[in-house]
């Protein structure tokens, strides 16, 4: 483990970034990276979690720190710490959501648990009730196919919650493990991804890609037109009017409101029709460069920012690469870190998709590259771009050139290993010796 002061407390290190952001005024993010950094830690939030950990006892500081020999030893002397809840929370939640062990360590402390009784169908009832936080659902949030597998033959029940999650990463393995017949209308949310080979899996299963209005879905998401081909060849309408969100929409008059360029030719030229209202008429201008005039509307689909300044659509064009537009934009007055789908701000997405220029345009013009889409965890925008290289792979993505201008740049990221592409990998050994060399 790292060093830190003898008895460090999270009060001490919060003074010290404090006192750095004050000294540097750089931004207390900023500060409390540094600090994390200087003490071995990826993250900021990684340092919190360890010094908190040191201070737990018995079985649950074993299983944060992912200690397989001193619960192997807990459970031997008493089986029940295997199953009495901590802090309202059964032993195998909380090693599956808050360890800080490596995979194997983990898969060993899970193994120990459930020989010695732990329920495998672990949850609890999250999201206002609408949903079940299983441990398989938490394996999958770690992305631990043998985790995974380790539940599921143990008895965890498939749920739908966990298939769900496990569409936002790009091995099927995951896929193929989690399958219960019925879930291949969860298709929408790997649309949410540039992920082809993911597409394909759920082809595979036959899912209705009309009922479950696949190609609208793809548009809003700016999904490439490899992706949107694959579903018009899988049998999706061009003239189909959306049944949800934007109903009675056209996919040709989605595309033009989304900013699409692509989609909106690729569609008129696989027979598409329909009749543009003022909206989509303006927005279409936008994305072909006549105009940096965005109107006032609604945006067309969940999961992006309500209001009617149609601002989310920056992040749109960022990931579609199209910097001349967001240049645009930008000169225009939009802000640069303008949120969009699922809160991710423009960087995030250009980086996401691997889109060089534009990230180095939205870099010298000022974007945050300590912003943490989803709160203190991240993922910040390098984050994004090696999260990308994996689940949302866009064929024509530069991701080495995405993640070195990052790096270059002073992007923070709170990943750790290797990411198995050996250029990636390089990339980042090179930026760690730098920083250690630095520091």
């Amino acid at each position: 483990m790292p060093d830190l002061p003898p008895r460090a407390s999270l009060e001490y290190l919060r003074k010290r970034a404090k006192k750095r952001n004050r000294d540097t005024r750089r931004g207390l993010s900023r500060a409390q990276h540094e600090i994390a950094r200087e003490y071995g830690f990826a993250s900021w939030p990684k340092l919190v979690r360890h010094v908190q950990a040191t201070r737990l006892h018995g079985a649950e500081r074993a299983l944060v720190l992912g200690d397989a020999t001193t619960l192997a030893a807990l459970v031997q002397a008493d089986a029940v710490a295997a199953t009495a809840p901590i802090g309202g929370l059964a032993p195998l939640l909380v090693l599956l959501r808050r360890s800080l062990g490596i995979a194997p360590d983990v898969r060993e402390c899970a193994r120990l648990l459930l020989d010695a009784g732990a329920d495998p169908d672990s949850h609890t009832i999250e999201w206002g009730g609408e949903g079940r936080q299983s441990a398989l659902f938490d394996a999958v949030e770690r992305g631990d196919v043998p985790l995974a597998r380790m539940l599921v033959e143990r008895g965890a029940t498939k749920d739908e919650d966990a298939f769900y999650h496990a569409c936002e990463r790009s091995d099927i393995a995951l896929l193929d493990l989690l399958y219960r017949p019925g879930f291949e209308r969860l298709v929408a949310h790997k649309l949410d991804f540039e992920d082809v080979a993911g597409l394909k899996w759920f082809l595979d299963k036959n899912v209705d890609v009309n009922a479950n209005s696949c190609l609208h879905h793809a548009i809003v998401r700016g999904r490439s037109t490899t992706i949107l081909a694959m579903l018009l060849d899988a049998g999706a309408d061009p003239n189909l009017s959306w049944d949800r969100w934007d109903v009675g929409r056209k996919p040709l008059a989605l595309a033009a409101r989304s900013g699409h360029l692509a989609a909106y030719e690729l569609l008129a030229a696989r027979g598409a029709t329909a009749d543009l209202d003022p909206i989509d008429t303006a927005v279409l201008a936008v994305a072909r460069g006549e105009s940096a005039h965005l109107p006032k509307a609604p945006p067309p689909a969940k999961g992006l920012p309500t209001g009617t300044d149609y601002g989310w659509i920056l992040g749109q064009f960022a990931l579609l690469g199209q910097t001349h537009i967001v240049t645009a934009l930008l000169d225009a007055g939009m802000h640069v870190d303008t949120r969009g789908w699922s809160q991710f701000t423009p960087l995030d997405q250009a980086a996401m998709h691997g889109r060089t220029e534009t990230v180095r345009l939205l870099i010298d013009r000022g974007a945050n590259l300590y912003d943490c889409a989803f709160g203190d965890d991240g993922p910040t925008p390098l984050d994004c771009a090696l999260w990308g290289l994996k689940n949302n792979h866009a064929d024509d993505g530069d991701y080495p050139g995405t993640i070195e201008t990052l790096l270059t740049a002073g992007a923070p990221t709170g990943h750790t290993g290797p990411t198995g592409d050996p250029v990636i990998d390089i990339l980042l050994a090179k930026h760690r010796e730098e920083f250690a060399a630095g520091a």
